[in-house]
């Protein structure tokens, strides 16, 4: 077996991460438990400088009961953090709020359209498209234009936008949810087994994924290369579709998948365990890419860049990894023959 990768870079944070967003440089943005707001520059280490952004106070208390990191969201357009928003839901009073994640900070709308608790958030990378889903079984798709979430500071903004498309179809809480402005659909999944496929352009559904498992689904992910990933923790298990409904695999682990997430070139998947265990496949037929070393607790979240890997603990460290090696994945399933030495 090859010797694990061991992190490059270990910080001790006061509160448990709830959400990351890494860029492309030694800055990277972590929400906590508290909805406390940090960005982090410098190596990942002791010596990094930590400034807060925002006001705590400006978000309403998570409600009991909700995965946090699943009901908030950090992205930004340029893939730095000096332009990213916050997306959040698990609020007590069942909003969805909108934030700047840069500068100062701010609370810039707060959505209250949803009768229940916002359980899951997803923002686009092109942060034009906001989607939420609730345990009132419904997910609202929101459509802010050519200028995103960056049209909210514009002068003339509409101060209470109505969802674009408010999305149906489940006979259950809605658990999970995914958006990608490149293949122009979003992903909808609920306690009752099923994910759901919509247009974003018309809110029109126009697939439907049954877990074999037939378990609740807690994850989903949308490929730019045409595949929806499905995650059961309750079954331990990972489903693989095409966008066609072609089942392309299934995996079952030793530790239930807490995390997941793509690369920037959507061809390899890494999976935060709740052993510790953060593995790194190559998305289409699952080759192990690099072996890391454990984590010292369970992983909470993770955020993957070019650069380099960050995965955050429930014990309160983030971790600074390699990232997956990229140079022999051309697409998915395609693996470049190395030459032997």
């Amino acid at each position: 077996d090859p010797t694990p990768v061991r992190p490059v870079g270990a910080l001790r944070v006061p509160s448990v991460p709830a959400a990351l967003h890494s860029g492309g440089d030694d800055s990277f943005l972590l929400l906590d438990m508290e909805r406390q707001l940090t960005l982090y520059r410098g190596p990942v280490g002791e010596g990094a400088r930590a400034s807060a952004i925002g006001d705590v106070a400006a978000l309403p208390a998570f409600a009991p009961g909700v995965t946090i990191a699943r009901a908030v969201c950090l992205a930004a357009t340029d893939g730095q953090p000096s332009k990213a928003w916050l997306a959040s839901g698990g609020h007590w009073d069942g909003s969805l709020c909108l934030s700047t994640a840069h500068g100062g900070g701010g609370l810039r709308l707060r959505l209250a359209v949803h009768s229940e608790t916002v359980t899951c958030v997803a923002l686009s990378r092109c942060a034009r498209y906001v989607l939420s889903g609730s345990l009132d079984a419904t997910a609202l798709l929101w459509d802010f234009g050519r200028a995103g979430l960056a049209g909210l500071a514009a002068p003339g903004a509409e101060a209470s936008p109505r969802p674009s498309h408010v999305l149906r179809g489940h006979g259950g809480d809605v658990l999970c949810v995914a958006v990608s402005s490149v293949l122009r659909v979003c992903a909808v999944a609920s306690r009752d087994g099923h994910a759901c496929l919509y247009l974003l352009r018309d809110g029109r559904r126009v697939r439907t994924f049954t877990s074999p498992d037939a378990t609740p689904i807690d994850a989903v992910l949308l490929s730019d290369a045409g595949y929806v990933l499905l995650s059961s923790s309750a079954a331990t298990a990972l489903h693989l579709f095409a966008l066609n409904g072609q089942r392309v695999w299934s995996a079952r682990l030793d530790g239930g998948v807490s995390c997941l997430s793509l690369s920037p070139c959507h061809n390899a998947l890494l999976l935060g365990l709740d052993t510790g265990d953060v593995l790194a496949w190559a998305l289409f037929d699952r080759t192990p890419l690099i072996t890391y070393e454990a984590c010292p607790g369970p992983v909470v979240c993770l955020a993957v860049s070019e650069a380099h890997l960050l995965v955050a603990t429930s014990t309160r460290h983030v971790l600074k990894y390699p990232p997956p090696p990229q140079a022999g994945l051309l697409t998915p399933g395609l693996v470049v023959a190395r030459p032997p030495r």
